[in-house]
């Protein structure tokens, strides 16, 4: 087999911690609703995918969820909101990726959009320091699990997917990986994510 050249990670809940529930709470506050109202209101369907692949504006997805919500915020309020889910990068993080750049290609492949990526990238800026790229679904036009976003980092890598490690909390996304002969680790905590990292790379 050959040696891995290069490890793929997405970000949240693998590089950082986020909670939606925060994103919830705000927007509760902000407008006198109970936060069970907001969260069973807000749904990660088709429209959501839309945002994250570039297809709806800022302007169109903050009108869209404000009307599912019934939100009447300012655009900052709501952004605000938005962008409260982000948490700390999770300890030891920046020395893992650290040491593996010194071994290895790395690079992040991320579901986002255009409102979340202008906190993430100023939040995050050292642990994103250590990547050659961050693949953003909003740039790319695609988003995980499909083929396309992966087939354009591995393009960008000049590397086959089976000299490729794909980390991923999501097991659609990482099946998504799989199913293009990529190597995938599906990152259910710190401890497993780097346990399985080092049997694979076979480091000490």
């Amino acid at each position: 087999m050959d040696t891995y050249q290069a490890v793929i990670f997405d970000l949240g809940k693998v590089v950082f911690d986020l909670s939606f529930n925060n994103v919830f709470r705000h927007w509760a506050s902000a407008s006198g609703q109970p936060i069970d109202a907001i969260k069973s209101r807000f749904q990660f369907d088709a429209f959501f995918d839309e945002f994250e692949k570039g297809e709806v504006s800022n302007k169109e997805f903050r009108a869209e969820i404000s009307r599912r919500l019934n939100l009447t915020l300012t655009d900052a309020e709501f952004d605000e909101g938005w962008c409260a889910l982000y948490l700390d990068a999770y300890e030891g993080i920046n020395e893992l990726l650290g040491s593996l750049k010194n071994q290895f290609q790395l690079v992040a492949l991320t579901n986002t959009n255009s409102i979340h990526a202008r906190v993430w990238k100023v939040t995050y800026r050292e642990s994103l320091s250590y990547f050659d790229k961050v693949f953003c679904s909003h740039e790319l036009k695609t988003r995980k699990p499909e083929q396309q976003a992966y087939q354009c980092v591995l393009d960008y890598l000049g590397a086959r997917p089976e000299q490729t490690i794909f980390l991923d909390d999501s097991q659609l996304n990482t099946a998504g990986a799989t199913a293009l002969g990529i190597e995938t680790i599906l990152v259910k905590s710190q401890p497993q994510m780097r346990t399985d990292l080092r049997a694979l790379l076979r480091l000490n």
